[in-house]
């Protein structure tokens, strides 16, 4: 397997010392034939970001009625041992995240891959609350939500404990923001408005100030 490979070089020389023709050589397969399956080699790396964003957006938008944001990333990081199971690898280890911190590039790919998370939570929620697709608080939201699963990977004592201990920083301010109030199947197609969007103005009204007023979706 390519990746397996890959992975392999990587950890064994680092990521900058290992190049796409030499992956292809230890897979056996031509060096074109890497990049038709990963774009960049930094891919080689962090072909699973695509589809954990996939899931995590799956989560948010199929969450029960009066699940909030927060519940559904708690349940979220919860399952995420089990999601990778059989994946690679299952959980970021100590070699993982050294192969990561010798590497520049690595680096720059993975807070480009972090931006797109918060980008793309941060247009689901503004579309769940009704809120403008420029709005702060889905954007503050879906920064503070996607931290969490940054120190899922990066953090070097992340664990399940930690991670709800982050959970939980977040929870005063974030518990009841963007609930869902109706099934999946029943929203309407049109424009979502907030039920109830009332927010302390000034330095208070943002997330930060833990007073955010519930948004949800009207049926």
């Amino acid at each position: 397997m390519i990746g397996d490979q890959a992975m392999r070089l990587f950890l064994e020389r680092g990521f900058d010392r290992v190049s796409v023709a030499q992956i292809a050589a230890a897979a056996g397969v031509a060096e074109k034939t890497v990049f038709n399956y990963f774009p960049s080699k930094a891919m080689l790396v962090f072909d699973e970001g695509d589809d954990l964003l996939a899931e995590l957006l799956h989560t948010m938008r199929t969450r029960p009625v009066g699940e909030s944001a927060l519940s559904a990333v708690r349940g979220f990081v919860a399952g995420l041992p089990e999601w990778a199971a059989h994946r690679r690898p299952v959980r970021p280890g100590k070699e993982f995240r050294g192969l990561i911190a010798d590497s520049p590039a690595l680096q720059a790919h993975r807070r480009l891959m972090f931006s797109q998370w918060e980008a793309s939570l941060a247009s689901l929620l503004a579309e769940q609350t009704g809120s403008s697709p420029d709005a702060a608080e889905p954007f503050v939201a879906a920064v503070a939500l996607i931290g969490v699963l940054r120190a899922v990977f990066e953090a070097s004592a992340s664990d399940n404990e930690n991670n709800n201990q982050c959970l939980d920083l977040l929870a005063e301010g974030l518990d009841r923001y963007a609930r869902a109030s109706v099934s999946i199947d029943d929203r309407p197609s049109g424009r979502l408005r907030t039920r109830s969007a009332s927010v302390i103005h000034g330095r208070r009204g943002c997330l930060a100030g833990m007073h955010l007023e519930q948004f949800a979706l009207v049926v």
